[in-house]
């Protein structure tokens, strides 16, 4: 990646109705990270769901998928700012196109690791990371669908699981971290991340909800929002970061924009870290 060069891509991706406000997040979000870091590029995903919105998630996934490979190939880092969980599907599909040795670090309060024998809600967000290690969600397929090993996967700061997603991690080779209120440092992240290719996926619900409110399933228990900014910082300043995507907001919920400053923060300080690494 060129120091200092990112594309900002937009993609409000949700797979149902009752997590629309999530999808309003790119809205509320990228004007305010266009002017805080002045993108080279700027990439609007369609997102249109009409009656089908698993069907229009797929669609969008895909447009998402062709715009982080041709970021990558250009040398910039893709910044994404989604909707819900399921824009990974899209981004680690278009990342491995283009390096096949790619870590991804997951963000999450949930594990998403749940799979269509496994969930109670048949939520596809909660069977999202799941997919991406392959244990495939089928209206998320598409030709030409990459998958990332369990190996080169770390599960950070999950801290409430169904019964049946956490059998399906303790039987994989994903590796969990803890980051919560106890263990705000994610021992063993740094080390997980260091001199390797990383992209980092992040869920707002992993902070605190007292800091944090704005999402659709809040937990108690997790980190602030500075622990999580400072754990983002050692990760892009030990890591070769080839992308990073924010999730999990929702504005609706957050009628003042309080929280837009400090999100549009975080991302800032990841893709500031990121560009002095690599001078």
């Amino acid at each position: 990646m060129a120091a200092g060069r990112f594309h900002l891509l937009e993609a409000g991706i949700v797979t149902e109705q009752r997590y629309a406000g999530a999808g309003t997040a790119p809205a509320a979000l990228g004007g305010a990270l266009a002017e805080r870091l002045g993108p080279a590029k700027r990439v609007r995903i369609a997102f249109n769901p009409r009656d089908r919105w698993l069907t229009a998630a797929r669609e969008a996934c895909r447009t998402l998928a062709d715009a982080v490979t041709a970021s990558l190939a250009a040398r910039a880092l893709p910044v994404v700012i989604g909707g819900e969980c399921t824009v990974v599907a899209g981004t680690i599909t278009g990342a491995l196109a283009v390096e096949r040795d790619l870590a991804l670090i997951y963000f999450d309060a949930h594990g998403d690791f749940n799979t269509v024998a496994t969930t109670p809600s048949h939520y596809v967000g909660g069977m999202c990371l799941a997919h991406v290690c392959g244990r495939h969600v089928a209206p998320l397929l598409w030709p030409g669908v990459r998958t990332i090993s369990d190996d080169n996967v770390a599960l950070v700061g999950a801290r409430k699981l169904d019964s049946g997603e956490a059998r399906n991690l303790d039987v994989s080779r994903v590796r969990r971290i803890r980051f919560d209120a106890d263990h705000p440092d994610a021992a063993g992240l740094l080390s997980f991340a260091r001199r390797r290719p990383v992209w980092v996926h992040v869920d707002v619900d992993v902070v605190d909800p007292s800091d944090m409110p704005a999402v659709a399933s809040p937990v108690a228990g997790g980190p602030s929002l500075a622990e999580l900014s400072e754990i983002l910082r050692e990760v892009a300043a030990v890591s070769d970061l080839r992308g990073i995507e924010l999730c999990g907001y929702d504005p609706t919920q957050d009628p003042t924009a309080r929280l837009v400053a400090p999100l549009v923060e975080l991302m800032a300080v990841a893709v500031q870290e990121t560009a002095l690494a690599r001078r």
